[in-house]
């Protein structure tokens, strides 16, 4: 892997820290002298709201307004490692994947895998935040406000796909299940065993 652009996503399901973690790591790589480009997805709010509006309706066309989201993205996220920089991203087509598959037949999964693996950009590493589902439940419960995927039967099928989906050394599995502290930690030990 080229010390010259490494592209890092953090993945998990809701609950386990992916948002904050992609926020400290920002501070020690840039410590180490590395450039640093953070991206969230979904970025576009209207299609954000468009997948809320279609996702009983017909989660397939639901589902391609997030495929239509990353591949606006797209773009950004290859000027950052052209320029150099370490993108770190939160969430990526595996959360695409994982999320949608409960809502989709066998068939329009598969469809959307491989459109999502024409339009994405296959990340270098993937930090797979790893935490049973009913810790991660109570950490979305303390938040007060859930949404329509916080669900604690709906998290266990999309924990099971990711389970399928983990394929080591690119997939890196974090314990999410201590303090924010521990979890950075495993996560920069995974970035140092790369060479960052």
């Amino acid at each position: 892997m080229s010390e010259r652009s490494t592209y890092i996503v953090i993945e998990g399901i809701d609950g386990t820290g992916k948002t904050e973690l992609a926020a400290r790591l920002v501070p020690p790589l840039l410590a180490r002298g590395h450039s640093i480009s953070s991206f969230r997805e979904p970025t576009d709010k209207f299609l954000r709201s468009e997948f809320a509006r279609l996702r009983k309706l017909d989660p397939f066309a639901a589902t391609l307004c997030y495929t239509v989201d990353r591949a606006l993205l797209r773009p950004h996220i290859e000027r950052a490692l052209e320029m150099g920089d370490i993108v770190i991203q939160d969430r990526s087509l595996y959360s695409a994947l994982a999320y949608q598959f409960p809502g989709l037949s066998p068939e329009a999964w598969r469809e959307v895998e491989r459109i999502e693996r024409d339009v994405a950009i296959e990340p270098d590493l993937i930090l797979y935040l790893d935490a049973p589902v009913e810790v991660a439940m109570k950490r979305v419960e303390s938040r007060g406000q859930r949404d329509a995927f916080e669900d604690e039967p709906y998290l266990v099928r999309v924990k099971r796909k990711f389970e399928q989906m983990f394929q080591p050394p690119r997939w890196v599995r974090i314990d999410a299940t201590g303090t924010p502290d521990n979890t950075l930690e495993q996560a920069m030990n995974a970035l140092q065993s790369i060479g960052l």
